[in-house]
């Protein structure tokens, strides 16, 4: 029996040191273990601020370039609003001269023309000018009449 509690012991002391070398290497795997994570750890902040660092360039650029491009819209829609007042200034000309070559010479008949559609007017609403009251009447006559020395006026210029 004695030699069996000195293999008990032996075996326990075994035990104990096994025990202590698990907890040794335990430590030193936990220590290599945070170690690693420490240093995955600083990998992956230097990613981030690498990241970081790209994405703020890049924000600049684009930031920059939309600058520019807003710069170049605003002298665009300067540009067109000048080039649309240049041609609507030659449509105009061109109307005008185009107006003015067919008319040339015709005045006095295009005024006719004018005068005798309104004297129509007039009579076809002569009706309505019966029936206005006086003061009212008054007015509209000196329109009319107004209206003839002006047709006058402008045969007699010509």
């Amino acid at each position: 029996m004695e030699e069996l509690r000195k293999e008990l012991k032996q075996l326990n002391i075994k035990i104990d040191n096994f025990k202590e070398e698990v907890a040794k290497n335990r430590s030193q795997m936990l220590q290599r273990i945070e170690e690693t994570i420490k240093t995955q750890e600083e990998i992956i902040m230097d990613m981030i601020k690498k990241f970081n660092d790209e994405f703020y360039q890049h924000k600049t650029n684009v930031l920059g370039e939309l600058e520019h491009l807003k710069n170049q819209q605003d002298v665009l829609k300067i540009s067109y609003a000048v080039n649309e007042n240049k041609l609507i200034e030659k449509i105009e000309k061109i109307v005008i001269r185009k107006v003015q070559d067919k008319i040339d010479g015709r005045e006095n008949e295009i005024l006719m023309k004018i005068w005798i559609e309104e004297f129509k007017n007039i009579i076809e609403n002569f009706d309505t000018l019966k029936k206005m009251k006086a003061d009212e009447f008054k007015i509209r006559l000196k329109e009319i009449s107004d209206m003839i020395d002006l047709y006058k006026s402008k045969i007699k210029a010509e």
